[in-house]
C-alpha cells in the first residue's frame, strides 16, 4: 500500500512542497510539511511557500486547517503561501469552506514562483490589506430572497424583559 507523503525542495530559494500518493490529502502529510517549513524558517530560509497540489483530488477539513496554520506562520514571517495545480474538486473545497480568499492560487509552478516573488504587504503573507490600517468592513446583509440553509436556523426574537 502506498503511503501518502510530502516532498520538499528549494526552487530559486523558495520552498516547494509536492504531495505524493495523496489522491485524498490526509492531515498527516500537511503536518509533516508544517514541521519541515518551520525548520526551513529556523535555518534562515525564505518565508514564501509554494504548495503543488498536482494529483490531489480531495482535501478534507483537517488538511485545509493545516494549510490555514501554514498561512498564519508564513504571514507572521513576512511570507506567503501560494498553491498551484489545484484540481477543481480541491478548489471547490477551499471555496465552500470560505478559505479560498485567504490564499493565493496559481495555475502552474512558474506562475506560483512569480506570485511568490511579489513583495508581500507588511505583516501579511498574501494579497489581503494590512489589518492594522484597514477599516473594518461591515458584513453584507443577505438579500431578502436568500432562504436559510438546512443547518442554520434563525433564532426567534424575544423581548428581553
Amino acid at each position: 500500500m502506498l503511503k501518502p507523503s510530502v516532498q520538499t525542495h528549494l526552487v530559486d530559494g523558495f520552498m516547494l512542497a509536492e504531495f505524493w500518493d495523496c489522491l485524498r490529502l490526509d492531515p498527516a502529510p500537511v503536518r509533516d510539511l508544517r514541521t519541515r517549513y518551520e525548520e526551513h524558517l529556523r535555518s534562515g530560509g525564505r518565508p514564501e511557500l509554494i504548495v503543488d497540489l498536482a494529483g490531489v483530488e480531495f482535501a478534507g477539513s483537517a488538511a485545509l486547517g493545516g494549510f490555514v496554520a501554514l498561512r498564519r506562520i508564513a504571514g507572521q514571517n513576512g511570507g506567503r503561501l501560494v498553491f498551484c495545480h489545484v484540481e477543481p474538486t480541491v478548489a471547490e473545497a477551499f471555496r465552500a469552506s470560505n478559505l479560498g480568499k485567504l490564499f493565493n492560487f496559481a495555475a502552474d509552478r512558474d506562475s506560483a514562483l512569480a506570485a511568490a516573488k511579489l513583495e508581500p504587504r507588511e505583516g501579511l503573507g498574501d494579497n489581503q490589506a494590512d489589518a492594522k490600517s484597514a477599516e473594518p468592513r461591515p458584513r453584507p446583509e443577505p438579500p431578502p430572497s436568500a432562504g436559510l440553509g438546512r443547518l442554520r436556523r434563525k433564532r426567534p426574537t424575544t423581548d428581553p424583559e
